[in-house]
């Protein structure tokens, strides 16, 4: 059954019902503020040369479904586009969601796009095969994982730390390294050497300019400094866990892990994991959530290894528009 839809740009007073529609669909990641005001709070802090706009779709008098176009700041190019939607379970097979994926195409044309990324989960079966109508493939899958910190039992770990302080590593908070005038650029070195070697969908990430990544690496406002874990060898940055809250969610997520690729199969990263879990435990934080590619063998093995619980997998699609030159994005 086709219906008649009004599509609107979408308002500030849109954010409890969009929340509402997003809350229903029950996505477990990438992690959403619960409430209007986290959403409106994450909009605030957007960078503002990331692209950003969104309608609702109203039926029978209420808003039944909305669509948006945004740019990442983590993977900016100025042609390549994320695009969502989503429509209340009540409202499904109506074609809403094609409406507003017309939508969102169509304002999308002045941009000359090249690349749209979308998401689909398998706990919502109908994501992907309306995404493979429209052109998109799966080009990446992820497992997210949360812990319920009440049932860790950290007591088979508990001489770690001690066993790599006595070859010279010790574990610090971002805190107690921001005194180093060096910081931020052993950091920003880390952080690219091991988003290299994490498998991700193609292209891969482009390294950014330093001051670029520290608005969004070191500063941004959900980043716990007294959670952002940092290893240290001597002079040498070795490790780090980034940590951070959404404001309304009584969560910690995880962000990288990483460690230099000659201080691999140490434990440093595993240390770096229970220093998390720790901080959780002694600040109230009932659940840990992260997330990890399906390829990543030794990630999902710390996962299990430590008792983290499986979530629905989050698939990245992608659809690639081919250049008047014939290339791609």
């Amino acid at each position: 059954m086709t219906v008649t839809t009004n599509i609107r740009l979408f308002t500030p007073a849109d954010y409890p019902a969009i929340v509402n529609i997003h809350n229903s669909l029950n996505i477990v990641w990438p992690e959403q503020p619960r409430t209007p005001e986290g959403w409106a709070e994450v909009d605030r802090n957007r960078n503002p040369r990331c692209k950003i706009q969104r309608w609702v779709a109203i039926q029978d008098g209420v808003i039944a479904g909305y669509g948006v176009y945004w740019q990442s700041n983590f993977d900016y190019h100025p042609q390549r586009f994320y695009i969502n939607v989503e429509v209340s379970p009540q409202f499904q097979r109506c074609g809403l969601g094609a409406a507003l994926y017309d939508q969102i195409l169509s304002a999308l044309q002045p941009f000359d796009p090249r690349v749209l990324r979308a998401n689909a989960f398998t706990n919502l079966p109908a994501g992907f095969p309306f995404l493979q109508q429209r052109g998109f493939y799966e080009a990446f899958r992820e497992t997210p994982v949360h812990l319920d910190i009440a049932g860790f039992d950290p007591s088979p770990y508990a001489d770690l730390e001690a066993k790599l302080c006595s070859r010279g590593v010790v574990i610090k908070t971002l805190r107690e390294v921001e005194n180093d005038p060096g910081y931020a650029h052993k950091l920003y070195d880390l952080y690219w050497e091991a988003t290299a070697d994490v498998p991700q969908e193609e292209p891969r990430i482009e390294q950014q300019e330093f001051a670029e990544w520290v608005k969004w690496g070191l500063n941004d406002p959900t980043i716990l400094h007294d959670a952002y874990f940092v290893a240290i060898c001597g002079d040498e940055t070795i490790g780090l866990r980034e940590l951070s809250k959404d404001p309304d969610n009584n969560i910690l997520l995880g962000g990288l892990l990483g460690v230099r690729r000659d201080y691999r199969g140490q434990g440093i990263g595993l240390a770096m994991q229970l220093r998390g879990i720790a901080y959780c435990r002694e600040h109230g934080y009932p659940q840990l959530k992260t997330c990890t590619a399906i390829q990543n063998a030794p990630m999902q093995a710390m996962f299990d290894k430590l008792g983290y619980a499986r979530d629905p997998e989050w698939l990245q699609c992608q659809k690639n528009f081919v250049a008047l030159n014939g290339s791609v994005s």
